[in-house]
């Protein structure tokens, strides 16, 4: 195990990673004892480390025909998150796979990618990115229990620790959440960690697509995994780092057009030197060197936050990305403010907010599943500008159907919200045509 990034500096996230794995070890808990049930494997996971071994593995999984997929990565050292170990489950099986011993991961991606094949995370985006990556395949079948906890009356989101408790009764241990994934051998305190990601999930699932099933609410979370999977297609995005990087404010054309390139080029020079973006320039240089917009070794000394190294190394890189930002097109950059709300304005969206919510409730789901309050802002806001007169939602989701069409009704004064209190909980009469 290195305690250096690959061009020889130590990280302080490593140096923590290592100091919360210590902590953890040395803390002293009782794992709770796990309950007798066919869908959990109760015991130590089966550790793969060959190819031939993973591929028997691969196949039992494909006869089952569902499977629980979680891993174990190091991000904050390399370009890309370095996966460290797989866990998966499906019945009768637990294993945990080691990438540090099997360098082709293939035979469980394939699974992944295979719609014949359902596949069960929680909150899984980064789990599904390497599948896209290594494959060139989309993954297919899966399920975010994340997502479906949205629907069953929990917040979200809810961690796998919330989710396991809730539906399969079982306190799952802390821990080994930033721990030495890349140490071996791996501790037992690790291994057990790492099984518990998965261990649950095939029970945790059964349990919530009875309770969907009964509630009407199965179609409404599969549409919502499969729009979550789809929200993370792509690769770098400039805009979304734009928008990170700006925090909300105002850029004009040009200034926008440089800030992409520094953005690009950053992109660029991390991908070269095997580095995560923040350590290659951190979002504060980048936002330094778009506002100086130094066109010459000396106005790059300027920016106080850039870094030894890209004032020398890359100082003409850098130079040229300003350049090429100065010299052509402007590009605008939407980044999705709208005006600031006047006091009128947020009294009456705090107040549609608050009815939406407690309607969301009432019916057991997330209100910031549903949406956002910044989102309503932003569509109130443009609705009274006279920028757009489309609804909220679209009409074919699954939000038209669990709210969006109600609040265009509630809003035009046709609709009321009729809520009792009753069990501990807000529920929800039927809409009551006002007399």
């Amino acid at each position: 195990m290195s305690n250096q990034e690959p061009d020889g500096r130590s990280t302080y996230r490593r140096r923590k990673r290592s100091q919360m794995h210590a902590e953890a070890e040395a803390e002293v808990f009782q794992d709770a004892e796990i309950a007798d049930h066919p869908m959990v494997v109760v015991g130590r996971p089966e550790l793969v480390v060959n190819e031939a071994d993973l591929v028997e593995l691969a196949q039992a999984i494909r006869k089952t025909g569902s499977f629980a997929y979680d891993t174990e990565f190091i991000g904050e050292e390399t370009f890309l998150p370095r996966i460290c170990l797989v866990q998966v489950a499906c019945a009768g099986r637990l294993a945990l796979v080691d990438p540090l011993e099997v360098s082709d991961l293939g035979p469980i991606f394939e699974l992944v990618a295979d719609p014949e094949i359902e596949t069960l995370v929680h909150d899984g985006a980064q789990d599904l990115e390497p599948v896209r990556r290594l494959l060139g395949k989309e993954p297919q079948g899966i399920v975010d229990t994340q997502v479906c906890a949205g629907f069953l009356d929990m917040p979200w989101p809810s961690s796998l620790a919330k989710a396991v408790e809730r539906f399969a009764a079982h306190a799952l241990s802390k821990g080994h959440t930033f721990t030495d994934w890349d140490a071996r051998p791996l501790t037992d305190r690790q291994v057990r960690y790492a099984a518990d990601d998965v261990r649950f999930l095939p029970l945790v699932w059964s349990r919530m697509q009875a309770m969907l099933e009964a509630n009407g609410r199965l179609g409404w979370a599969l549409q919502e995994c499969e729009e979550s999977r789809r929200r993370h297609l792509g690769g770098f995005d400039p805009e979304k780092q734009m928008r990170k990087i700006s925090r909300g404010s105002r850029l004009k054309a040009k200034s926008a057009t440089v800030l992409r390139e520094i953005v690009k080029l950053r992109h660029e020079l991390a991908e070269e030197q095997n580095l995560p973006h923040r350590v290659t320039m951190s979002d504060e240089s980048v936002a330094e060197v778009a506002r100086i917009q130094p066109q010459d070794v000396e106005g790059l000394q300027r920016c106080r936050h850039l870094g030894r190294r890209n004032t020398s190394e890359f100082a003409e890189r850098i130079i040229a990305a300003v350049k090429r930002g100065i010299d052509g097109p402007p590009q605008p950059f939407e980044n999705l403010q709208t005006r600031d709300e006047n006091a009128e304005e947020r009294m009456r969206i705090d107040a549609i907010w608050s009815a939406l919510s407690l309607r969301c409730l009432a019916d057991g789901i997330a209100p910031n599943l549903l949406t956002s309050r910044a989102n309503l802002a932003q569509w109130y806001i443009n609705r009274c500008d006279g920028k757009s007169t489309e609804s909220l939602f679209l009409p074919d989701s699954w939000r038209w159907e669990a709210a969006g069409r109600w609040l265009e009704s509630f809003l035009d004064g046709k609709s009321t919200l009729d809520l009792r209190w009753d069990d501990g909980r807000l529920h929800r009469a039927d809409d009551v045509e006002p007399g």
